[in-house]
């Protein structure tokens, strides 16, 4: 019999025994979060790279959640929310800035769903500034002060741990420059880097080691709840909903199902409790944009779920205005053109997502091209004259699809019928669907189990582009378009090793010139990282912060020079 559950047991043993009967365990554990940034200044429409670390409250790398939660505040409106996925304590991600996003300090806030027990005191915040150079500034402008001027770090800032420097102090535009890091300790450091541009306006934030003094005049908080920490995956919770009066399920038995549409099949049973609250424990669902949730029921009656937001709620929290000096206006003019024009001439580059990884359920018993066969007008024709393992049958007056059970010596009266991974209940949708916008069909034979309901057999309709083209969902199918955890995006960076790259005519306006979120030293106590200058000239700044394994904490920064 092929089962499919969602969550071992061990893994329950271990929840329960972590946050179920008291609290007392639990608040002896608490878990903290820290974020990088490549740049604390931004554009709306620039992309803002982040790396998120997670620790115990001592400030040792944790592998205890698997999901981090990031979200840019306005106030207490959330204006971004990504969740990322977590790997041996550390995950990173990015957030594209709308080109809408007013000008202003925005509120960079942090955590796990686990930390949401001891409530948002505990959450990492860092304050972030944005200018929007497309909607008009002058209730914003005013004289160049002192207190306005172009803020100069110093030409190093290192702890006593590490040392940053390059092998020039100034470089011209698309030269190759060299980062050396010394003084690394021998144990593993999980490090990031960032070369950006030094901005006028100077956000004050916490440093890495800041923070982790933070930690201990902090302490640890009560806690006021009892939210199960994402220790395999992403978690998502709901309500099933009576359609016939929109009041929370009282019914016992009700099967729901979450499944995220696509061509692999990914589909999670729910666990209801007897108020009708309904949990889904999932997993690799990396880059996955949309779910599907629908209830199953035998009894007649028609109901949904309704799933509620992963992220917490947040006081509010206002800053005060940017001010934005006069004399800024040619360095942001010149900032803003450069965004534009690197989306016109190097957009493909910049924009380049990983395709969400594939996920292996089972391999199907037959799979069926239908490109190889002779295309007919309907899907019954297609079952029977090609697919001798599936056929269309009628119960209680609407057309079903069944599939051989596992022995192939009769049809099952409980088939799971897929269309780009939606389960669909009610089956006369598919069955007047357009087969030419069809790419293949997957029979799968044998039992599954999904919430306690048993299907002999799936049969998977999937289309071309997996996007579930001009399919009428059933009322009972709901779909949400925030998905799982964010998709890796690809930073960005030209080599100019060859001469005729180096003269190319193709612009150059990186204002971010290195981004690497997933450095580990492995016992080295020196390391070199090359970089590339872009056409900008200026001032860059070079960040390097890392948390070991048993909490070391490493930050320097370090300055250089780009002319033209």
């Amino acid at each position: 019999m092929k089962t499919i559950l969602s969550i071992k047991l061990l893994y329950f043993f271990f929840l329960f025994a972590l946050i179920g009967a008291s609290n007392g365990y639990a608040s002896s554990y608490g878990e903290r979060v820290y974020v990088q940034t490549d740049k604390q200044f931004y554009l709306s429409g620039e992309l803002l790279w982040l790396k998120l670390y997670t620790t115990d409250s001592g400030g040792k790398l944790s592998s205890f959640s698997k999901v981090g939660y990031v979200e840019l505040m306005n106030d207490s409106i959330p204006e971004i929310q990504i969740r990322l996925d977590l790997a041996n304590g550390t995950g990173n991600g990015w957030m594209e800035l709308p080109v809408t996003l007013p000008t202003g300090y925005y509120r960079l806030v942090a955590y796990t769903r686990y930390m949401q027990n001891e409530g948002e005191d505990i959450f990492f915040e860092k304050k972030i500034s944005v200018v929007n150079p497309y909607q008009p500034q002058e209730n914003r402008t005013q004289p160049v002060t002192e207190n306005h001027s172009f803020k100069q770090p110093n030409r190093i800032k290192s702890n006593h741990i590490i040392t940053v420097s390059t092998d020039k102090a100034s470089y011209q535009a698309r030269d190759k420059g060299v980062i050396r890091i010394q003084g690394l300790p021998t144990d593993s450091i999980s490090l990031s880097v960032s070369v950006a541009g030094t901005d006028p306006i100077q956000t004050t934030a916490p440093s890495i080691r800041e923070w982790k003094e933070s930690l201990f005049s902090k302490g640890m908080a009560s806690f006021t709840t009892k939210i199960i920490p994402e220790y395999e995956g992403p978690i998502y919770e709901g309500q099933l909903i009576d359609r016939s009066n929109n009041q929370p399920a009282t019914e016992y038995g009700i099967v729901g199902l979450l499944s995220f549409p696509g061509e692999n099949i990914q589909v999670f049973n729910g666990k209801t409790d007897k108020n009708g609250h309904i949990t889904f424990y999932t997993g690799l669902t990396h880059g996955k944009k949309e779910m599907a949730t629908v209830a199953l029921n035998t009894s007649g009656k028609s109901y949904r779920i309704d799933l509620q937001s992963p992220f917490a709620r947040h006081r509010s929290k206002t800053f005060p205005s940017i001010y934005l000096d006069s004399t800024w206006h040619q360095y942001l003019l010149q900032r803003s053109m450069g965004v534009q024009v690197m989306q016109v001439y190097t957009g493909d580059s910049i924009n380049r997502i990983e395709s969400a990884s594939p996920h292996t359920f089972s391999k199907p018993y037959k799979s069926y091209i239908l490109d190889e066969y002779t295309r007919f007008p309907f899907i019954e024709e297609i079952l029977t004259e090609f697919i001798p393992i599936a056929r269309v049958s009628k119960k209680d007056g609407k057309r079903t699809f069944s599939v051989l059970t596992e022995k192939m010596d009769k049809f099952s009266t409980q088939t799971l019928v897929l269309f780009d991974n939606i389960p669909i209940t009610d089956q006369e949708q598919i069955y007047s669907y357009n087969p030419l916008l069809l790419k293949k069909i997957d029979v799968y034979l044998g039992h599954y189990i999904f919430g306690g309901q048993r299907f002999d057999g799936i049969l998977s309709f999937s289309t071309y582009k997996g996007d579930y083209q001009g399919i009428k969902l059933d009322p009972a199918t709901q779909l949400f378009d925030k998905g799982s955890t964010q998709a890796t995006r690809y930073f960005y960076t030209p080599v100019y090793e060859e001469e005729q790259v180096k003269t190319s005519g193709k612009p150059d306006f990186r204002h971010t010139l290195l981004w690497i979120p997933t450095l580990q030293n492995k016992g080295q106590e020196e390391m070199t990282i090359p970089f590339y200058t872009s056409d900008l000239p200026g001032e860059y700044t070079i960040t390097v912060e890392g948390i070991g394994r048993n909490g070391t904490i490493v930050n320097a920064t370090y300055t250089i020079n780009v002319t033209n």
